[in-house]
């Protein structure tokens, strides 16, 4: 079913113009759908940005970077 024109009768048949009958109602659930949409997309790049973090951090072992003059012991477990 296509949306009616704004000046076109509503839908429900109650013999109002559409714009005085259901736009507003069927505008906020649009703009709902939208928020849902768009909220939707920003939790997925959160998520990606925190796995990428935490697959950069795993490659160096969550140590960071190593203090000046030191390097990492494998055998012991720290910085010499």
């Amino acid at each position: 079913m296509n949306k009616p024109g704004r000046n076109e009768p509503c839908h429900c048949g109650s013999g109002k113009k559409y714009k005085h009958c259901h736009f507003k109602e069927d505008t906020k659930k649009n703009n709902s759908n939208k928020s849902l949409i768009i909220g939707g997309i920003i939790i997925v790049f959160i998520v990606v940005a925190a796995l990428m973090a935490y697959l950069k951090s795993a490659q160096n072992g969550g140590r960071g970077p190593a203090p000046d003059g030191k390097v990492w012991s494998k055998e012991h477990g720290h910085y010499h």
